[in-house]
């Protein structure tokens, strides 16, 4: 088992290594960089927090997730990167915006029948409204 220097925290080999998928930002070919700088968030309505971490080429979503330490903070319902979905064993490209999603507070059926309903309101508001008229 080898360690990362910069991290000082041992690298998982057990897995096969696979190529790291890059962006369209990122840099591709030869000079491709030994390590790639990912964000991982959690925001909900009163708080945002976000660690920024560098991280081995070839690492996944779920090692992210455990260097940030937020897994042990928040119970997220799922995971996504840049709004995306997606699963713990993705491979990270550099640049990469992991977000820890948080439960629905209302189902989005609903809300979009209570805009519908308010917008509906709004409208029958307008036309019985008396309009001024201007000419004089």
């Amino acid at each position: 088992m080898t360690t990362d220097p910069r991290q000082g925290e041992p690298l998982d080999q057990s897995e096969p290594s696979e190529p790291a998928q890059h962006s369209s930002l990122g840099h591709s070919g030869p000079s491709a960089p030994a390590h790639l700088a990912v964000c991982v968030v959690w925001a909900s309505p009163d708080q945002i927090e976000s660690v920024a971490l560098t991280l081995p080429v070839g690492a996944r979503v779920e090692h992210a997730l455990e260097r940030s330490g937020l897994l042990q903070k928040y119970q997220p319902t799922g995971l996504a990167i840049f709004g995306q979905r997606c699963d713990p064993t993705r491979l990270l490209s550099d640049g990469d915006r992991i977000e820890l999603c948080r439960p629905l507070v209302v189902e989005p059926k609903a809300a979009r029948r209570r805009r519908a309903l308010h917008r509906e309101k709004v409208r029958n508001i307008k036309k019985k409204m008396p309009i001024d008229d201007l000419t004089v």
